[in-house]
């Protein structure tokens, strides 16, 4: 993973959330050091990260740290991952699962066609951005396996395409790992709920186990 790729993640994840989290599908939790953070989500699911040297929220608290530098400040991440979670006997139990896409869930909206024609609207949300109407694209690609669609949304939230009711079903491929069908001859409006923890994976991460009395929660500001 590219040093680039990295503080791009690192600045989509943690400074929406630290600066103004309105999320309420999404809680965080962080550690006494202010270098591990626990986003707890929906379906008892939940992304990690944490950091060497020094967090967006440790650098924030530090007063002894010189801010405003046009070349940073640069945060160098230590471990990434995702899974599942259990909370019993005031402890939070973290199982890290490798994941296959970064796709959680989908809801699908049909309505009526009345042409030889259906529309599709595909729409991409992110946990960390769920509560923004203005979100920024995720440059997520949209293909089928017929070659009639090849779309990257770029800086868009979406992409809308129409398909003849004689190419259904159609078959989509979505960011080259996420299988998509289209089956029905009624228009489609699609949400697919993108967990930016499960975009990669740290190598031979551990499960881990925290007090709840070790950790604090960030509050909504």
């Amino acid at each position: 993973m590219k040093l680039k790729t990295i503080v791009l993640l690192t600045i989509l994840l943690i400074s929406k959330t630290f600066y103004s989290q309105e999320n309420s599908r999404e809680k965080i939790y962080f550690t006494s050091d202010s270098l591990q953070f626990i986003h707890l989500l929906p379906n008892q699911k939940f992304g990690f990260i944490s950091y060497k040297g020094h967090s967006p929220l440790s650098y924030h608290n530090d007063k002894n740290q010189k801010k405003g530098s046009i070349d940073g400040p640069y945060f160098t991440i230590n471990e990434f991952g995702s899974g599942t979670y259990l909370i019993e006997n005031k402890k939070i139990q973290l199982n890290f699962i490798k994941p296959i896409h970064s796709i959680d869930s989908i809801s699908i909206i049909e309505t009526n066609s009345l042409t030889d024609s259906i529309n599709v609207k595909l729409s991409f949300k992110s946990y960390s951005n769920s509560g923004n109407d203005d979100e920024i694209g995720i440059g997520s690609t949209i293909k089928s396996k017929n070659g009639l669609i090849n779309i990257n949304t770029m800086f868009e939230s979406f992409a809308s395409f129409a398909v003849k009711k004689s190419n259904i079903p159609l078959k989509l491929i979505i960011n080259e790992k996420y299988n998509l069908e289209i089956a029905s001859n009624n228009n489609q409006d699609i949400t697919l709920f993108v967990n930016d923890f499960k975009k990669f994976t740290t190598d031979n991460i551990e499960n881990k186990v925290f007090e709840f009395n070790t950790l604090t929660e960030q509050k909504n500001e």
